[in-house]
Order: structure tokens, then C-alpha cells, then sequence
């Protein structure tokens, strides 16, 4: 009989990622679409559990954002995703789910620390002030699987990956990360003849990036292989500043105008990269590049997103006055 995987958060950009990546592998997945449960709602959650008895539950549900998103909205992002964690996790526990998995953030830790971060770096400092909400929810549920796992023996393990991009990422400028934020303003910059594109902050902070299909292949490996530790880190290899991110993406689009960077927004962390020695010693390793990653993410954007996009003249238009 095939074990009943529960991935939640299946409609966003690493659950369905994994959902396409487990349905491939013949996993029996169980359809919980955002309109057939409120992970929000500690009741219902327990509801759903006891009715439906999943085997393996993977939790990629939450709220993301960018770094203004996170810093403007911190109760927000604090309050939903600590909520979301502890019922997933608590309802894993309490029906005697045989393997969880916990999806966190490399934003888990500190500030300031050495690079790059091992897992035993977590709470040993202070966060970054714009996402410290959204790292304390994460931080809250990985500690809470912890407990589970130390206290009564459950297979629960918590994965921090490096930054996500990929099919099924969030293009909206307001709130979306790096990434789709610099490909959405070069593709419409070149596709409007925009003398000038702005990316926020200095272009100095340096970031790891990893391509969502890598995530969902480590969660798979993570799936098959009993693993010791109580959570891991999940990074693409490569870490790059946002200058040369910008760069690369202005030669694979194609974009022959200029690139100003706006010292008003803020930076972040000015260096985040995670130590994956752990994860690729038990036999994982990421199969995606930067450069390969981005130019398929780009015409992700171009065929799949910018043609349902309704963009109006004046919306294209304010991407041509940089803020002052």
C-alpha cells in the first residue's frame, strides 16, 4: 500500500514544484487545495488529519515576501506562519504521521556570523531586523519539531534552503523577492524600450540561490534516506552579489540600457551563504546552475507569466522614473 503524502502549501511555488516532482515518482499524493483547508485554523487541521490519515506530511505552506513586504507587514508574517507550523506539526504528532518535513529559511540566522553558516549557528546571535518576524515563525516550528523528535521519537526533520526561484514564483514588485522582482524589470524594460532599470539597494549584498526543482529533489532525498540530524541545510552552491545577479540577467535578456541602484532600499543581510557539507556528505547535490537556472527562469516569465499579465501603460511607465 503507497504511503499518503500530504504536501501543504501544494498550489504555491515549492509545493507544486514537489507535487509534479513526487507524482513522477508515483507517490500517492492528497489533493489539499487552499480553498479545502485553512492551515490557519487549528481545529480544521485536525479535522482534516483525522480524516484523512496521512503517512508522510511535507509543510511548505506560509506566507513569503520580499524584504519590504516582510519588514512592512512583520506581525503579519510573525503571526500566520508561526500559526501554520505548530497545527501542521502538532496534528503530524498527534495522528502518528510516520516521517515530517519542515520547510524553513536561510533567514533562521544571525545577522552577523561567519560564513559559511552552519546549522549550529542558529540562536547564536541577533536576526536581520527586516525579516526577523518571518525567521522567528520559522525558527518556532523548526524548534517545535525538535522537541517532538528528541521528546517522543518522531521522524520530523526541518530543511533550510538557501533563496527559491522557479516556476511558479511570485512576479508582483510589491512583494515579491529579488529575483522575479530583476527579471520582471528587465523583460519589460527591454520589451518597452526602458532606458533605465533600477534595482534596490547598493548591489553590493551577496546572496545563494537555489533553483526550487533542486529543493523538491533534496526533499525527496531526504524522504528515502533516514537522516540523524534534526535539520539541514539545502544551498545551490553558488553565491553571487546582486550587482553581478543583475548583470547576468541584463546579458541572458538582452537589454541594452543602464542599470542604477537605489541606496534608499534597504540591503539586508550584506552576506548570506549556508553551509550544505552536511547534506551533500550523505549523497545530495544540487544539478541546477545559476546561469542555466536564470535563463529558463526567464523564459518562464516571458511565456508563461507576461502574456496573463495586466500591465498598464502607466504602471510600465513608473518603471521608467526611478525613485529619488
Amino acid at each position: 500500500m503507497k504511503s499518503k503524502v500530504l504536501i501543504a502549501g501544494q498550489e504555491g511555488m515549492v509545493g507544486s514544484s514537489l507535487y509534479r516532482y513526487l507524482k513522477k515518482k508515483n507517490f500517492k499524493i492528497l489533493e489539499c487545495k487552499r480553498k479545502d483547508l485553512d492551515f490557519t485554523n487549528q481545529l480544521a487541521v485536525e479535522k482534516w488529519f483525522k480524516k484523512n490519515r496521512p503517512n508522510i506530511v511535507i509543510n511548505a505552506a506560509g506566507r513569503v515576501g520580499g524584504i519590504l513586504d516582510n519588514k512592512n507587514f512583520q506581525p503579519d508574517f510573525l503571526y500566520i506562519n508561526s500559526i501554520i507550523g505548530l497545527n501542521i506539526i502538532h496534528s503530524a504528532a498527534k495522528f502518528n504521521v510516520n516521517k515530517l518535513i519542515n520547510l524553513g529559511s536561510a533567514c533562521i540566522y544571525p545577522k552577523k556570523t561567519t560564513q559559511p553558516i552552519k546549522e549550529k549557528k542558529l540562536l547564536s546571535s541577533n536576526l536581520e531586523e527586516t525579516n526577523e518576524g518571518y525567521a522567528l515563525a520559522k525558527i518556532l516550528a523548526l524548534k517545535y519539531s525538535q522537541y517532538l523528535r528528541k521528546k517522543d521519537n518522531k521522524n520530523f526533520i526541518s530543511l533550510m534552503p538557501a533563496n527559491l526561484y522557479g516556476e511558479g514564483d511570485n512576479f508582483d514588485l510589491k512583494s515579491s523577492h529579488v529575483l522575479p522582482a530583476l527579471v520582471k524589470k528587465f523583460a519589460l524594460a527591454k520589451l518597452n524600450n526602458i532606458p533605465i532599470v533600477e534595482v534596490w539597494g547598493t548591489g553590493r549584498v551577496k546572496r545563494e540561490f537555489l533553483n526550487v526543482e533542486d529543493l523538491s529533489s533534496a526533499i525527496y532525498f531526504v524522504l528515502k534516506k533516514k537522516i540523524n540530524q534534526d535539520y539541514l541545510n539545502i544551498g545551490g552552491g553558488e553565491h553571487v552579489s546582486i550587482k553581478k545577479i543583475a548583470l547576468m540577467l541584463k546579458k541572458i535578456i538582452g537589454y541594452k540600457g543602464k542599470i542604477i541602484f537605489n541606496k534608499k532600499y534597504p540591503d539586508g543581510v550584506k552576506r548570506r551563504q549556508l553551509d550544505s557539507s552536511i547534506i551533500r556528505k550523505l549523497g545530495w547535490r544540487p544539478k541546477i546552475n545559476l546561469k542555466s537556472g536564470l535563463e529558463k527562469y526567464y523564459n518562464y516569465y516571458l511565456n508563461k507569466i507576461y502574456p496573463n499579465e495586466r500591465l498598464t501603460y502607466s504602471y510600465i511607465g513608473q518603471l521608467a522614473k526611478p525613485n529619488k
